[in-house]
């Protein structure tokens, strides 16, 4: 059942099929079973443990097919995201609201703090005057310089950083005023730098 459910979400056949140990035969097969019967036709034929052992829960099954529907165009990866945020909202919601706290006295969070009067207003907008070219990370976490994907970190996704040509292809990518890491055009292959967010060790005099 997690299997047609993923698959109608938009997952490639092969990746599932490798996910669930079965060959794209089987696969493609459970797959028109779901389609011609419904959940009838997904019993009474295996006792492979990959139906049980996987099975979504009701309410996320419903949530899947009903995004599907409601989204056609929406492939796993948005529905994933979107699912991923419902979870965290009705957790937050519950460790907020309902659940009491020992370090807070058994009171809830709501009882006890309050939210910031200032809105949040994100990142200001970042330039880098002293580099070559600024370049906005992509959803995905690449960073694309003409027609060269180089992967970089779905952490700044969204974000702009600054790149330098330091040698022949040779680019330095910088966030702010961290310089993070080199790449090299022709392997596209990023070499982070030491982490620049860490603590600093003084040397001993």
């Amino acid at each position: 059942m997690k299997e047609c459910s993923l698959w109608l979400a938009g997952e490639a056949m092969a990746e599932l099929c490798r996910e669930f140990g079965i060959s794209r035969k089987t696969g493609y097969k459970i797959v028109d079973r779901y389609q011609e019967c419904g959940l009838q036709g997904l019993t009474d034929r295996s006792r492979r443990p990959f139906r049980y052992a996987n099975r979504l829960p009701f309410q996320v099954e419903n949530f899947i097919l009903n995004a599907k529907h409601e989204h056609p165009s929406w492939g796993a990866r948005k529905i994933r995201e979107r699912l991923l945020r419902r979870r965290f909202d009705k957790f937050m919601d519950v460790f907020n609201n309902e659940r009491p706290h020992e370090a807070l006295d058994m009171k809830c969070p709501v009882e006890v703090y309050q939210p910031s009067p200032r809105p949040y207003t994100g990142l200001p907008d970042i330039d880098y005057p002293l580099h070559d070219k600024t370049i906005v990370v992509t959803r995905c976490g690449r960073i694309c310089l003409g027609r060269q994907k180089i992967n970089f970190s779905q952490v700044f996704a969204g974000q702009a950083v600054g790149i330098q040509e330091v040698h022949d292809d040779i680019w330095l990518v910088s966030f702010m005023d961290y310089d993070l890491g080199y790449f090299d055009l022709e392997t596209r292959v990023l070499e982070a730098l030491e982490n620049p967010f860490g603590p600093k060790v003084l040397p001993m005099s």
